[in-house]
C-alpha cells in the first residue's frame, strides 16, 4: 500500500499540515485503488475483447483448463510442461473452478490482469520510498513497465509468469520489509516464482549476489526459497524435457534483435518491426551496429555509476534475454533467430530488457549536469516512447472462436464424449476434453 509519506507530497499546499492522522490510512487505501484502477484500466484499454469475449489462448485451454478438466485441478497441479513446473497458471485453473466451465476464460484473464499489474503497485508502495523518494518518479518508471507494447504478455495467464518473474526481481532488490505481512509478500512471490517456469535459473543466482552486495539475512531467506524451487524444477526437467529446436544463432542476426527487438523497440514503445528499425534496409547491419555503438555509452555508465539495484534489475533483463536466445521456442519450424530477426515472434524475451534499457535511458539522463541538457533528454525520450503509444495503442482482437457456444457443448455433450476445441490464436491450435459428470473439479 502506498505510504503515507507519499501521499503527504501530494497533499496540495492550501492545506495546512497535511490530513489528520485519522484520514491518513483511508487516503492511503483510497490511493491505492485508484492506482489499482488506473493500471487496469490502461491494460484492458489496449484489448478490450479480453473481457468482452474472453477466451482461451495457446496453453490456456490446451494445459491449464484442459489438463484441470480431464484429470482435475489438484491433480494437474503437479504435472511439469516443457522441462517445469508452471505452478501460477496451474494455479489459475485451480482457483477457476468455483466460476464454472463458462466463465474459465474471463477467469483466467483477470488473474493474468492482477499478475500484470502486480509489478506497477509494489514498486509504488512504501517499500520503495528509501530508494526512490518521490512517488511521481516511481509512477512515471511504473508507467515505462506498464505502457511498454507487448500483445503476447497482454492479460493471458500462459505468459503471466514473466510479469510475475518481474515482480520478483523487485522484491529482491527492493529495499528490506518492515513487519510480518510484507515479509510474508516477499517469501510467497520469490516462492511462486521459483515453482513457475525457467525464472529460477537467473533469480538464483541474482539473489546471490544481491546477498553478497547487501549481506541481508532476509535475502538468506529468499535463497533457500529459491533453491528449493531450483530442485524442483531440475527435477521437472527429468520428467518432461524442454523440445530442443533449431537455433540458427550468428553475429549478425544478434546485431539485429539487440537493435530493433531491445535498443529502438524499447525506445519507440513498440514491439519490433513496428515502425522503427533497420532490418531488411540497405546495410542493416551496419547501421544496426552503429545504433548499438551509441547506446554503450548508457550502458557502460549504467554499469560503472548506477545504484546497484538499478544494475541488478538491468543485469537480470540482460540474464532473461541471454536465456530466452539461447532456449527459444517461438516457432516448431526454422530457425528461431531468424524467425525473430524478421518478425515480432517471442516477444517475451525481449520485453523486460526493453524496460530496463528505457529506465536506463531515463536515469542516464538524470546525470547530466546541465539543466536544459537533462530536461531537453527527458522531453526527447517521452515523446520518442509517446509516438509508439499513439500510432500502436490498440492491439488487435482474438480470432473469434465463440467460446460460449464451446462451452454449452462441453456442458450438454453426454459424459465421455471426446471433444476437440478450437482455440485462439488460431491454426493448428485446439484443445481437448473428454466430457465428465461434475465439470471442472
Amino acid at each position: 500500500m502506498t505510504d503515507v509519506a507519499d501521499l503527504a507530497r501530494m497533499t496540495p499546499p492550501s492545506v495546512p499540515g497535511g490530513c489528520p492522522a485519522a484520514w491518513r490510512p483511508l487516503r492511503s487505501a483510497l490511493l491505492a485503488v485508484l492506482v489499482t484502477l488506473a493500471a487496469a484500466g490502461i491494460v484492458i484499454s489496449r484489448r478490450p475483447d479480453a473481457f468482452t469475449n474472453a477466451q482461451f489462448y495457446a496453453e490456456d485451454g490446451t494445459r491449464w483448463f484442459g489438463d484441470a478438466y480431464n484429470l482435475g485441478a489438484w491433480q494437474a497441479l503437479g504435472v511439469s510442461l516443457s522441462g517445469y513446473y508452471q505452478t501460477l497458471s496451474r494455479l489459475a485453473a485451480l482457483v477457476e473452478v468455483p466460476f464454472g466451465v463458462g466463465n474459465a476464460p474471463v477467469a483466467y484473464n483477470v488473474m493474468g490482469l492482477l499478475v500484470q499489474i502486480a509489478p506497477v503497485l509494489f514498486f509504488l508502495s512504501g517499500r520503495f520510498r528509501e530508494l526512490v523518494p518521490s512517488l511521481w518518479v516511481r509512477i512515471g518508471l511504473g508507467a515505462v513497465y506498464l505502457l511498454m507494447p507487448t500483445t503476447e504478455l497482454n492479460v493471458t495467464i500462459t505468459n503471466a509468469p514473466f510479469h510475475l518473474a518481474v515482480l520478483a526481481t523487485l522484491v529482491i532488490v527492493a529495499p528490506e520489509a518492515r513487519g510480518w505481512g510484507w515479509r510474508a509478500f516477499d517469501i510467497a512471490v520469490i516462492a511462486l516464482t521459483a515453482a513457475t517456469g525457467p525464472f529460477v535459473y537467473v533469480l538464483l543466482p541474482i539473489a546471490v549476489l544481491w546477498w553478497l552486495l547487501r549481506r541481508r539475512r532476509e535475502t538468506l531467506v529468499l535463497l533457500a526459497v529459491l533453491a528449493l524451487g531450483l530442485g524442483a524444477q531440475l527435477y521437472a526437467e527429468t520428467q518432461t524435457p524442454r523440445t530442443a529446436y533449431p537455433l540458427g544463432a550468428n553475429l549478425r542476426d544478434l546485431v539485429l534483435l539487440l537493435c530493433d527487438r531491445v535498443v529502438l523497440a524499447g525506445l519507440f514503445a513498440e514491439e519490433g518491426h513496428t515502425h522503427v528499425y533497420v532490418t531488411g534496409l540497405a546495410h542493416a547491419t551496419v547501421l544496426a551496429g552503429l545504433v548499438l555503438l551509441v547506446a554503450a555509452p548508457v550502458v557502460v555508465l549504467a554499469a560503472l555509476r548506477a545504484p546497484w539495484e538499478l544494475r541488478i534489475f538491468d543485469l537480470t533483463a540482460l540474464l532473461f534475454l541471454a536465456a530466452g536466445l539461447a532456449v527459444p521456442a517461438v516457432s516448431a519450424a526454422g530457425n528461431q533467430w531468424q524467425i525473430m530477426t524478421m518478425g515480432r515472434a517471442g516477444e517475451r524475451y525481449f520485453f523486460l530488457a526493453q524496460v530496463a534499457w528505457v529506465v536506463t535511458v531515463v536515469w542516464a539522463a538524470s546525470r547530466l549536469r546541465m539543466p536544459w541538457l537533462r530536461q531537453g533528454a527527458w522531453v526527447a525520450v517521452a515523446v520518442a516512447f509517446a509516438s509508439g503509444l499513439v500510432v500502436a495503442w490498440s492491439y488487435p482482437a482474438f480470432i473469434d472462436e465463440h467460446w460460449p457456444q464451446e462451452a454449452r457443448e462441453i456442458l450438454t455433450s453426454p459424459v465421455g464424449t471426446h471433444l476437440t476445441l478450437p482455440e485462439p490464436p488460431g491454426g493448428p491450435w485446439t484443445f481437448e476434453v473428454t466430457v465428465r459428470s461434475g465439470g471442472l473439479s
